[in-house]
């Protein structure tokens, strides 16, 4: 019985080391970043959120670069913070390896007026 115990337990282990390893790498097939588009007075923050698609269609951790196209307008740091400057546009670019995702920003300093205050304002 001990015999027996011990065999199964050795088949067990060498097929167990002989299986393949996952050799499939994760490649990065395109990034998404949340918002896409945002409209920011001088002075104010927002953050960005990426999402890193793989070649499966599914998210993966990446260390992500973030970067603006016009600094003088808006900023950016490593977070995905950016912050508005000046009034202008700008392109803000999450890159990961040679894929890269696109945001908008636009920075003004004329008050837009939301939907629910000009109604609110005309009762």
């Amino acid at each position: 019985m001990k015999r027996l115990v011990i065999i199964i337990l050795l088949a067990f282990l060498i097929s167990w080391s002989c299986e393949d390893e996952k050799s499939d790498k994760s490649v990065v097939s395109s990034i998404v970043i949340t918002p896409n588009k945002i409209i920011l007075k001088p002075g104010k923050t927002e953050q960005f959120y990426a999402l890193v698609i793989d070649q499966n269609n599914m998210a993966m951790d990446a260390d992500i670069t973030w970067k603006s196209s016009n600094p003088s307008v808006a900023t950016i740091n490593n977070e995905g913070l950016v912050t508005a400057v000046a009034t202008g546009s700008t392109e803000i670019f999450a890159t990961v390896d040679a894929v890269q995702g696109l945001a908008e920003t636009l920075v003004s300093g004329i008050r837009r007026r939301v939907l629910s205050e000009l109604i609110t304002s005309s009762t």
